[in-house]
């Protein structure tokens, strides 16, 4: 079974791929993904992937090293490039039996 830094390093490595489905894969089938709104479910999580693409252009996101803070996995991350230039934040991930069950998005400023 993966181990939470991996598993999180799994699904970064997938959104660099821009496939929507191979950034849900590492996704619990009832995870929750709490940005603005609230995604319920990995078929939810994935329609939310499936915008991302569009909504970075040609810009991509630059993540720092996933790092354990208080049991969870936490990624500092900044878009280059695109039309949200910019933009930066930290996802914190909790991870269980090998799969991402909760992800919360905190902004720094406005979203892309």
């Amino acid at each position: 079974m993966r181990d939470s830094l991996r598993t999180v390093q799994d699904h970064l490595d997938a959104v660099h791929t821009g496939d929507p489905e191979a950034m849900a894969a590492d996704y619990a089938h009832d995870a929750v993904l709490v940005r603005d709104v609230v995604y319920q479910g990995r078929d939810a999580i994935a329609g939310y992937f499936a915008t991302v693409p569009d909504r970075l252009g040609d810009g991509r996101v630059d993540f720092a090293e996933p790092r354990l803070e208080d049991g969870l996995v936490a990624v500092g991350w900044k878009l280059v490039g695109g039309p949200g230039d910019g933009a930066s934040g930290t996802d914190r991930f909790e991870v269980a039996d090998g799969m991402i069950v909760r992800q919360t998005v905190t902004l720094d400023g406005g979203d892309f």
